[in-house]
């Protein structure tokens, strides 16, 4: 796992504030530095001014999707990696997941060990 020092950056983007909260603050715990976007329209300002090495994104948000999202990050942004969560862990929306190239799918709801895996996996 990275350590306190890390120069790592996430960007955790969901709706749902409590949720964003959570997780962001699992992942400083785990000894990254991270931000937290509430709605895609705010994250895609963000990734104007931050350089992102991993954004965990909702699938399902008002206004600018998780997908569609992951979709502008593959276009402007080729080193950033990016996690889809998604409440629907259905065959569908993994489906969605892949053919948008999302680097991971984190189904909710996920459990700290769920969130170390992820980032040993990318870190």
């Amino acid at each position: 796992m990275p350590s306190a020092k890390s120069n790592h950056l996430v960007l955790v983007v969901d709706d749902n504030k409590h949720m964003a909260r959570c997780l962001a603050e699992m992942i400083e715990i785990l000894g990254l530095k991270c931000h937290t976007a509430y709605e895609g329209e705010q994250a895609m300002e963000m990734l104007k001014l931050h350089d992102y090495n991993l954004v965990v994104a909702d699938s399902n948000m008002p206004g600018i999707s998780g997908f569609s999202l992951l979709k502008h990050i593959k276009q402007n942004h080729e080193n950033t990696k990016v996690a889809i969560m998604s409440l629907r862990d259905s065959e569908s929306t993994q489906n969605i997941v892949a053919k948008g190239r999302a680097d991971f799918y984190l189904p909710k709801p996920f459990k700290t060990k769920d969130i170390e895996k992820l980032l040993n996996e990318i870190f």
